[in-house]
Parts: structure tokens; sequence; C-alpha cells
């Protein structure tokens, strides 16, 4: 082999082994990749699955709430809450239960205001892509009968009284509060919530901010006299102006004031911020020796919306797709038919009425007993009138209820619930409407109920004082004086007129910058000159829906009406729920007690 032999052989095995090695780099290359992209792909898996899980998790817990929602709902409605149910969230079906555990017990505060507790099991299975998680929990309902607040609102409270008010008793709004006066507000109690805001202005106009706010400084039990009394301001803008910290009033907006602008608010001269400051304002004194607490309460510190009973519960009938009876609209009656065929059940209260008024269209009253079976109505305990009411905008027809006659008739209800409706109603003056008169003395505790506007004339339960309410569509207070002769023109002058009657009962909304609904002052409407003259009224104000008949908006003066002298409070019999009326309505929130 010569030397040019040699060399190309020498070349090729150089070519040959830096092949191997290009072979051996691309398939180490090869094979990094792969390990890399398994190690990715298992990444990206375990990635997934956590959030799957995770997803999974969140949708039962997310589940377990609604079935807590459902708890309250029901228990407001004097219902068993439903034994399952299943909800689609973002396409994934996930399905809870609900079974009682069997726990109950009555716990009462200080103050006496008694709660009734009972205890749920609630669990929900959600499963996201193959990963399943299950969400345990157990559950309290506390119900508290409503008329154990001195005002309960469902929706926006707006408390605007001209005179001096003075509001004894608990205070909650499942929505927002506004607080204004044109002289002085004093709320003597340590409960005043709002789950939104709590604000220190007029709704229909956050411009007016005057008057005086006081709040009394949490003490356990508000109502013993031997309990220390202090207050603190819920400043207005103008009074918070005039001290040199700025311009806004001193409610859930307020961000707190750094005086000296260290960046510490909690130096001489600073305020906190709204939230811990509610808590040492209207906390308890420093040298108070009974528990801790704070008197206001909102959003900022967790307040919960309580579960109420719903508009439909007043109806005389309300939607069912598997009812008992239809309705037929050429005679404006509802008929029997065989149970789970018809389109309407019974509202609540009418179906438990122990006795039943109802006025047809034609004028004609028909009267029944418990368990809908027809009575004969005695001649003198019912008959049909007309009244005006300058709000509804004319003559309006009511049923005229004698409660006296009532009394005697062997008649009153045996169960406390008289049930009084007008089949047909409509809006303005076809609203229809019952009015109570002679009512001064009841037989016994009574619970009046209406899906129309009820009129109350003259003392009603000032005789051996039982405990009565009114849940009605729109209560209207009528004096001592009233003779239903008012007409289109002239006020007809008051007298005073004493009421112990706890409410629940319809309003319309405030619509900021425009229409002001009375507020809680005018939530019992009036329709004569009270001016200089005494409203009495004692029991417990509250508001669960807007009215659907009683539309007619707020006015004032004119042929409508002029104010009372309010002399209002909250009736302490009902701290002990034996004193309430029947059939009171409840309202409910849940709590966890165990989560797992």
């Amino acid at each position: 082999m010569n030397m040019n032999q040699r060399l190309d052989a020498s070349h090729a095995r150089r070519r040959g082994a830096a092949l191997v090695f290009a072979v051996f780099a691309l398939l180490a290359a090869a094979t990094l990749v792969s390990v890399t992209m398994t190690l990715s792909q298992s990444a990206n898996r375990i990635s997934n699955v956590k959030r799957h899980d995770k997803q999974a998790r969140y949708l039962a817990e997310g589940a377990v709430e609604v079935a807590k929602r459902e708890i309250a709902q029901a228990v407001a409605s004097f219902k068993n809450p439903p034994a399952s149910g299943s909800l689609d969230i973002d396409g994934v079906r996930v399905d809870w239960t609900i079974q009682p555990n069997g726990f109950t017990a009555t716990q009462t505060d200080p103050a006496g205001i008694q709660t009734m507790v009972s205890g749920y099991n609630v669990e929900a299975v959600a499963t996201v892509q193959g990963m399943e998680h299950t969400a345990h929990r157990m559950v309290n309902a506390l119900a508290s009968p409503i008329f154990q607040f001195a005002v309960f609102y469902d929706n926006d409270l707006e408390v605007n009284p001209g005179p001096n008010m003075t509001l004894r008793g608990r205070v909650h709004s499942n929505s927002n509060m506004y607080l204004n006066c044109g002289n002085t507000l004093t709320v003597d109690t340590n409960y005043l919530h709002a789950v939104g805001g709590i604000y220190r202005y007029r709704k229909d106009d956050p411009s007016v901010s005057s008057g005086t706010v006081d709040v009394r400084k949490w003490v356990d039990n508000p109502f013993d006299p031997l309990e220390p009394s202090s207050f603190f301001k819920m400043y207005s803008a103008s009074q918070m102006s005039s001290m040199g910290i700025g311009s806004a009033p001193l409610d859930s907006d307020f961000a707190g004031f750094d005086m000296d602008g260290n960046g510490n608010p909690v130096d001489p001269g600073d305020w906190l911020p709204w939230g811990p400051g509610a808590v040492e304002w209207w906390g308890p004194e420093y040298d108070y020796t009974g528990s801790s607490g704070q008197t206001v309460m909102d959003s900022a510190h967790g307040v919960q919306t309580a579960a109420v009973p719903l508009l439909d519960s007043i109806a005389m009938f309300e939607a069912d797709p598997a009812g008992s009876w239809d309705y037929n609209p050429a005679t404006g009656d509802y008929t029997a038919v065989a149970p789970g065929t018809g389109a309407y059940s019974k509202g609540y209260y009418h179906d438990q009425a122990g006795l039943t008024l109802l006025t047809k269209p034609d004028g004609t009253i028909k009267a029944y007993g418990a368990g809908g079976v027809a009575l004969t109505l005695p001649g003198g305990i019912a008959q049909v009138k007309s009244i005006y009411d300058a709000r509804q905008g004319g003559y309006v027809k009511v049923t005229e209820i004698d409660m006296d006659a009532l009394n005697s008739s062997g008649l009153f209800p045996s169960n406390g619930l008289l049930y009084a409706a007008n089949p047909g109603s409509g809006t303005g003056t076809s609203a229809g409407g019952v009015k109570l008169v002679k009512g001064s003395k009841l037989a016994a505790a009574l619970t009046v109920v209406s899906e129309n506007p009820v009129y109350v004339q003259g003392d009603y339960n000032t005789v051996n004082k039982k405990g009565a309410s009114v849940l009605c569509d729109a209560i209207n207070l009528l004096s001592n004086a009233w003779t239903d002769s008012k007409g289109s023109s002239g006020l007809p002058t008051a007298t005073e007129t004493t009421f112990n009657l706890a409410f629940v009962t319809g309003n319309q909304d405030t619509v900021s910058g425009g229409a002001y609904n009375g507020g809680l002052e005018n939530l019992p409407r009036f329709h004569e000159s009270w001016t200089g003259k005494k409203c009495n009224l004692k029991g417990s104000l509250v508001n669960l829906w807007n009215s659907q008949h009683g539309t007619g908006a707020w006015k004032y003066g004119g042929n409508v009406y002029t104010a009372p002298n309010r002399v209002w409070s909250y009736d302490t019999d009902f701290n002990n729920a034996a004193n309430l009326p029947p059939f009171t309505p409840l309202a409910v929130t849940t709590v966890d007690v165990v989560v797992w």
C-alpha cells in the first residue's frame, strides 16, 4: 500500500469515527429531548391534576353554600329543606344533599332575644376530569322571630324623620342603611346591623347629611335600666368638617383620618377607618364589666343576609306546576282540582288560616274555616265599603271587618290566624283592601294576613293587650276620628290613637336623585291631618317586599296627610317568644359548626 492509499484509509477511519460520534450525539440529544418532553408532559399532567382537583373542591364548596341558602330560605318559609338538589357550574353538574341531624336548641341572649337552632348535615360532590371532591358541613340554622327586631328591612332601610325620633330594639337591613334626621335620631340598642353599608345621608340626595344621630355603645342588655347608657355620634359631613376631619360623614365609606400625616392612624387626633373604627366607637366603655361586642356592624364586619318569607307567603294563591288549584279568568275564581294537576297552590298563610274571608268582585263575601270548609258568615262581621285613599288616587273598595263582632261570633280563628283578601284586585283605585275596625279588644292573640293593603281604624289591641300583628301589601293607620267621610278635597283631622301592633308590610323603592319612599317614619301610611296629634305605636316595623297593589308613591301634604307626633316603641313583651303573635315570620341565618 503506497502513501496515498494509507492516507485515504486513515481519512476514512476518521470520517467513520466522526460519523459514529455524530450518531451517538444525535441519539443523546434525542434521548434528552425525549426525557425533557416526558418530564414536561408529566409535570403538565400533575399540574392539570392539581388544577382539576382544586376546581372540584371549589365547586363542591360552592354547592354547599347553595344548600345552606336553601336551608335558610326553607326554614324562613316554614318548610322542610329539600333532601337533595343539583346545580350546573360551567358545565359541571354538582349534587348536594341535606339531612337533619336531630340537633335542636333555643338560645337566649342577655336581652332575652330568643333564637331557635336546628342542625343539618350537608354534603356536595363535584367531579372535574376524573378528580372528585366531597365537601361536608355540619350546619346550624338560626331562626329568630322577626318581631323580636324593632325594625327589619329586606331592602334598603332609610330613616329620615324631621322631628326627634328614638329607636329602641334591634335594627337590621339585609341591604344598605341610610341614617339622617332633621333634628336628633337616637338609636338606643346594641344591634344596628346592615348587610351592605351604613350611610350618614339621604339615599335620594347624598348631599344632605344633616341633624344628629346618636348610637348607643355596646351593653349586654340595652333594655335593662341598670346598664350604663353611653352614646357616640355618627357624625354628619358638616360635623366632621367642623372638627377639621375632612368633609365626608362618619359612615361605611370613611377611610380614616391621619391628623399628623405620619402614616400611623392611631396617634392622638387620628381617626381609624370605618371597619376597625366602628369596633372602637360603638364597643363597650373601657370599664364595662359585661361581655365584649359592638353595636354598629355592616359588611366590613361580616354581617350575613337573613333569609325571610317571600311575598308568595301572603298571596292567596301562588304558582305551583304540581298544585291542586286552577284559575278561571272568566269568573276570577280559583277552582280545586286533583292534587298535582293544577297550576296553583294556596299561599302559606291562606293555607294555614283558621278563618278566611274572601270578597268576590261582585261584593259577595265568602267565609271558610280551617282546611277550606265553607262557613255561614253571620251579619255584622264583614261588609264592603269605599274609602278615599289619596295616595292611591281615589276611592278604594275595602272589606270592613268588625273585630268586636268577630270576637263574639264563634268564628274567631282558634289558631289565631285570619286571612282576608279581595281576589282580582289590581293597583291604584283597583287595589282593594281590608279594613279592621273596633279592634281595641281582641278575644285572643291574632295575626291578620292579606295580599291587599290593610287599613287599621282606631285604637287597636289596647284592652288586655295580646300578641297582635298584620302581614299585608301596605299598612295604613287611621285615627279614632276617621269616619270614611274623606273625599277628593280637604283633610280630616286625626285624634290621638294607639296601636299595639307588629306588622310586615310592603313599600316602594327610593330612587337615588329621584322619588323618596317616605322612609321608616312613613312605612305605616297616613291619610289625615295628624299635625300636633300623637300616633302611639308599640310593636315591630318590618318591610320585606315592594307593594304589589298599594303602589301609589309617597306624597306629603295637600289632601294626602300631615305627619303625627310619632310615639313609637318596640314591644319588649316580644323578647319572650310566648308573647309573640301567632305565626310570627322568621329571619334565618346559617352558621358552620364543623367543616371537613
